[in-house]
């Protein structure tokens, strides 16, 4: 009978990061740690093969293997964090360049990074100018500042429309599972275009296919909550109270003065 290799467990809060995928420290780490012998490189190695499938918890590691193993760990973060914010700078509108993650945002992306598929979606609602979109693409830049290998992908729901539309792109199909996969959609203007027959099952298979999945989003709409069902349909709004958390935005329109 062979013996099947233990699973890998990285005891992310222990070390200060995000879950994810992170090239593990070896016997080549080991030796700038070991005594200068051969049998102690192979003796730190085995220490850390241990440590990574659980049999070896982090109190029982020596100051030396457990700094060893947080800086490597933490110099990968720094990396994949400067290549998330150099994604997100290429995907921001310059008018939501400055947004920046408050308290409520922030919270969300440590529950996001740590397990995304128990992560809640977040629906920001409120009328036109309170905010909403500022708010959903700082929550974005929060995702992106924790170096999590999250790709994200966001459009406005009259872009969406218009790709999906039969003669729209090369293949409406690929488009739906583009948008369905990604690791966390952010669809702006839920509910603006008109709704039709088609564009009520186009958002439906979209985001009936999300919510079976447990794959997070962010939405804005105009609509109040007691609105979404007239504004886009029994079964999607079922669906966008069961898989998001609510955030009402409210106060006057900051549009209005605003020359820029």
């Amino acid at each position: 009978m062979t013996t099947q290799p233990s699973k890998i467990r990285l005891d992310v809060a222990a070390y200060g990061i995000p879950a994810g995928n992170y090239a593990l420290p070896g016997l080549t780490h080991a030796r700038t740690i070991a005594d200068g012998t051969e049998a102690d490189e192979l003796r730190i190695a085995d220490r850390f093969a241990r440590h990574f499938t659980g049999q070896l918890p982090v109190s029982d590691l020596t100051e030396a293997e457990y700094n060893l193993i947080r800086t490597e760990l933490h110099e990968q973060i720094a990396e994949r964090r400067e290549q998330a914010l150099e994604r997100f700078q290429r995907a921001v509108p310059r008018r939501f360049a400055a947004a920046r993650p408050g308290s409520l945002s922030a919270a969300w992306v440590a529950q996001l990074t740590t397990d995304p598929h128990s992560a809640r979606s977040l629906l920001f609602t409120g009328t036109v100018g309170t905010g909403k979109t500022h708010s959903a693409w700082s929550a974005l830049r929060g995702v992106a500042e924790t170096g999590t290998n999250l790709r994200f992908l966001a459009i406005t729901e009259a872009d969406l429309f218009a790709r999906l539309r039969p003669g729209g792109s090369a293949n409406p199909e690929s488009e739906l599972e583009a948008l369905a996969s990604v690791d966390l959609l952010f669809v702006d203007d839920l509910g603006a275009a008109k709704n039709t027959e088609w564009t009520e099952e186009i958002t439906y298979r979209l985001i009936n296919r999300r919510y079976e999945a447990c794959q997070p989003c962010i939405f804005t709409t105009n609509a109040a909550a007691l609105e979404l069902p007239a504004v886009v349909g029994d079964r999607i709004a079922s669906r966008l109270r069961q898989m998001c958390d609510l955030i009402p935005m409210t106060g006057d329109d900051r549009r209005k003065g605003d020359t820029k």
